[in-house]
């Protein structure tokens, strides 16, 4: 959020707004790089966990799927109503970070009883970066938030943004191809 004002003036100059070098892209990449890493964990339970683990690990990510939303639709607010509350935005970092954390401990929990252990790279989700983007959000909004009143259209570029790339997919819709085969 924080990389708004800067996102929303460079916009403003370019028409470029996917490129990797757009200052969004880059503050928004610790949301992108967990909600990846989560669904990548998710993609290999359902091909290696029994069918009530998978049940249990849908519990864990449902959680932080609604946290990590829910963080995602207050910065998109944020930026639709120009406004920034510092307590709430206090209350979904914490939230959305504890869901990472609970979610860790499932997925660890039940990949040790798995019949065929997880082939995820990188099994742990990194929460660390939460509190930093939180306080990076607030400090940066109270010193450009008048950036997003000037123009309803940056509004809507900034907040399609968001959405796109921080909002994560529904459990059922993560690797909906038959992965275990019938016996």
């Amino acid at each position: 959020m924080y990389a708004l004002a800067v996102a929303l003036s460079m916009s403003a100059c370019t028409s470029h707004h996917s490129s990797a070098s757009n200052p969004l892209n880059a503050q928004l990449a610790p949301f992108v790089r967990t909600r990846n890493q989560a669904i990548a964990l998710v993609t290999s339970a359902k091909r290696s966990f029994d069918a009530q683990s998978i049940n249990q690990l849908m519990l864990s990510y449902t959680d932080l799927e609604e946290k990590a939303n829910a963080y995602s639709g207050f910065l998109v607010e944020s930026a639709n109503v120009d406004s920034f509350d510092p307590a709430k935005n206090d209350s979904y970092a914490e939230q959305l970070r504890q869901a990472i954390n609970a979610f860790n401990v499932s997925y660890a929990t039940l990949s040790r009883s798995a019949p065929t252990p997880p082939r995820a790279a990188n099994s742990w989700l990194d929460a660390s970066w939460v509190p930093a983007f939180a306080h990076s959000a607030q400090s940066y909004w109270q010193q450009h938030h008048d950036t997003l009143a000037s123009s309803p259209q940056m509004v809507a570029t900034v907040t399609k943004q968001i959405k796109s790339q921080t909002l994560y997919p529904n459990f059922e819709d993560i690797a909906t191809e038959s992965v275990r085969p019938q016996q």
